[in-house]
């Protein structure tokens, strides 16, 4: 039987950043994963590194976080970077009033923004739309998921995190108002002191394990990924957030999103042919012609929302934000679910658990996460 301080059950970027900020706290850590390392929702994301902009009028403490994250992000983990810069772009008279509040709001957030003449942006990216009205620039980019999964693995186990891949959690062993141990599907146990529930959109499943409730919603995205490159700047659609009004250059390939279709089904990430011609239509109003191009591939991935309300919230209206359960309400003293965020939130949402947890243990060591360098 293997016995540690804490087990991290989750090996997405969520997880594997909870482990490393634990371990640097002086904790003695394990991680579980049911697959392979990001072979959730981490490793099917779209890459943006998001400046805030594009939810600061409908969930201004999402775009706050992301701001102050993306800063962070940019020193500490300067390597996994593109700075393609972001561009907002309006065609019509109503993303032109849509402008307005966007700009607003991100200065009361305190989001960088710039105006910028059409006819400037179109001689810097002459693929774009002539038909553009309006345009100022944010301080978007595009964060590499792979190298930033693979940097947090390798300071983790430096610091000596036990990480064991293909290594599902069947149950739970419970004990008063403690988990003393979780079982694997090999009937193994590991018993630890503390367990976070990190398992991006099968936390929910595990919580049920252990006897409680998470509200999450799975929203699938799918994403439409070309070779050419259109654009050296990412792109925004100067409105509310929908479906195709993402453009974004990795340098390697360029990569248009996002659907958001509500669904069960956590576990298949099928690409539906409406949902590929929808994002055309809508990307060839940003720029024209690239419906007609090759498209490389396609993929998909299911954002997990914490969503406690019973209604029947339409996509895209939930916080983009995170939330860290403490069970203790649900009579568990030391277990913990870190639920919804994004992946350049992977960072925070890993400081604010693994303060519950040191706490909770009397471990009086303060975060450094934001100021060494994943190197």
């Amino acid at each position: 039987m293997h016995t540690t301080d804490v087990v991290v059950i989750g090996g997405g970027i969520t997880g594997l950043g909870v482990a490393r900020d634990a371990a640097m706290r002086g904790l003695s850590v394990t991680l579980l994963e049911r697959g392979g390392l990001g072979s959730g929702t981490s490793g099917y994301f779209q890459g943006i590194l998001h400046s805030g902009a594009r939810y600061a009028v409908i969930d201004p403490q999402s775009a706050r976080e992301c701001y102050s994250e993306n800063q962070i992000l940019r020193r500490i983990a300067k390597d996994t970077i593109l700075d393609t810069g972001g561009l907002f772009l309006a065609f019509t008279d109503e993303e032109v009033t849509y402008s307005y509040s966007l700009i607003s709001a991100c200065k009361s957030l305190g989001i960088p923004t710039e105006e910028l003449s059409p006819t400037e942006i179109i001689k810097k990216e002459p693929r774009i739309n002539k038909e553009l009205k309006r345009a100022f620039s944010v301080p978007d980019g595009h964060i590499d998921g792979t190298k930033t999964l693979e940097l947090n693995k390798i300071s983790a186990e430096k610091l000596g995190v036990k990480i064991y891949t293909n290594s599902t959690v069947t149950g739970f062993i419970k004990k008063n108002n403690q988990i003393e141990a979780v079982v694997l599907q090999d009937n193994s146990e590991i018993r630890a002191k503390y367990f976070i529930n990190a398992a991006g959109i099968w936390a929910k499943d595990l919580g049920k394990l252990a006897g409680i409730d998470i509200p999450l919603v799975g929203y699938k995205g799918s994403m439409v990924v070309f070779e050419e490159q259109f654009t050296r700047t990412h792109l925004n659609r100067c409105r509310m957030p929908s479906d195709g009004d993402l453009l974004l250059p990795t340098g390697k390939e360029y990569i248009l999103g996002t659907t958001s279709v509500r669904t069960d089904d956590i576990d298949t990430h099928v690409v539906e042919q409406w949902e590929i011609d929808k994002l055309l239509k809508e990307a060839e109003v940003m720029v024209p012609g690239i419906s007609k191009s090759l498209i490389k591939r396609s993929y998909a991935g299911v954002r997990p929302i914490y969503s406690p309300s019973s209604e029947d919230i339409p996509a895209r209206s939930e916080s983009r934000s995170f939330k860290i359960l403490d069970h203790k309400e649900d009579g568990i003293d030391n277990f913990i679910s870190v639920v919804g965020g994004k992946f350049i939130l992977h960072r925070l949402m890993a400081e604010k658990a693994v303060d519950i947890l040191c706490k909770d243990l009397g471990v009086n060591k303060q975060c450094q996460t934001a100021s060494i360098p994943l190197s």
